[in-house]
């Protein structure tokens, strides 16, 4: 992903419960300069969205007590237009498109070439959302 100048980093909040998949695969969605907040269950997730700023939310679907698609729904019922990318074991594209433009899916597992271009092609939501945010802190001073 080209990042604007002077923007910031895209900040990803990426959901794994394998420590392994989740160490490596923060890696590789970092390389980019790309802010990764990394953990292990939905429920630890919902904690770190709701505690800073995220662009991009990636999540497996089978996640310890929450699953990633019931933590997606949560997310969502948020941040409607949040850029969620599901990942799992087979094809979720049908399911999920009632759940909105901004989400996406992927099968596990994953090449660094294919899950950053669905960042890319979800960027332009992120540009959105931060246009929002702005105008909305601006409006309240």
């Amino acid at each position: 992903m080209i990042q604007d100048i002077g923007a910031p980093p895209l900040r990803i909040l990426y959901v794994e419960d394998n420590m392994l998949v989740r160490e490596i695969t923060s890696e590789l969605l970092g390389i980019d300069g790309r802010e990764i907040v990394a953990v292990g269950t939905a429920e630890d997730a919902l904690r770190e969205f709701r505690s800073r700023e995220i662009d991009v939310v990636i999540t497996d679907v089978s996640l310890p007590a929450m699953s990633g698609l019931e933590l997606a729904r949560q997310l969502l019922a948020i941040e409607p237009e949040l850029p969620v990318i599901i990942a799992s074991g087979y094809s979720l594209d049908l399911t999920l498109q009632r759940w909105g433009p901004s989400v996406r899916s992927i099968i596990k597992p994953f090449e660094a070439v294919d899950i950053g271009a669905l960042i890319d092609e979800l960027s332009s939501y992120v540009r959105l959302r931060r246009e929002s945010s702005s105008i909305a802190a601006a409006s309240t001073k």
